[in-house]
Parts: C-alpha cells; sequence; structure tokens
C-alpha cells in the first residue's frame, strides 16, 4: 500500500484469493474489507512483482509481491 491507502490500511494487508486471480480480483477483496475506501481503489493501479498489471491470469505460486498503487497528484 502506498499513499492514502497506507495511512488509512497500513503499509501491509492480508487478502484473501484464489489460486489463479486477476488483478481485478485483489482490488474486489480490498473493498470487501475497506468498503469506504471503494472509489480510491477503483483508481488505483495494482503491481505485482513491482510491475503494472494488465488483465492476466496469474498464479499465487508465481507472486511474490502484490501492491495497489493509488493515483498521484502533486505540483
Amino acid at each position: 500500500m502506498f499513499s492514502i491507502l497506507a495511512e488509512e490500511i497500513g503499509p501491509t494487508l492480508e487478502v484473501d484469493l484464489n489460486d489463479s486471480f486477476y488483478s481485478r480480483d485483489v482490488k474486489e477483496s480490498i473493498i470487501k474489507k475497506y468498503p469506504d475506501l471503494k472509489n480510491i481503489i477503483d483508481q488505483s493501479l495494482v503491481a505485482i512483482d513491482e510491475e503494472y498489471a494488465d488483465e492476466s491470469l496469474f498464479s499465487l505460486n508465481s507472486v511474490d509481491e502484490i501492491a495497489l498503487i493509488p493515483p498521484v497528484s502533486g505540483g
């Protein structure tokens, strides 16, 4: 977790996923635990093993880290 999500949830979180999953499954699992953060989670990107995830099917056996990266703003 990063930014506002880390402030609200903490830097790490355990989620329940099937052995095979899509990046959207990560978001849905977190939204179930934190429904008040749905808007920011929906806008966030999922990174798997330090690479932005597409909608491919992933296997938990080959994944070391999953990160949720909220939108960045600044000036």
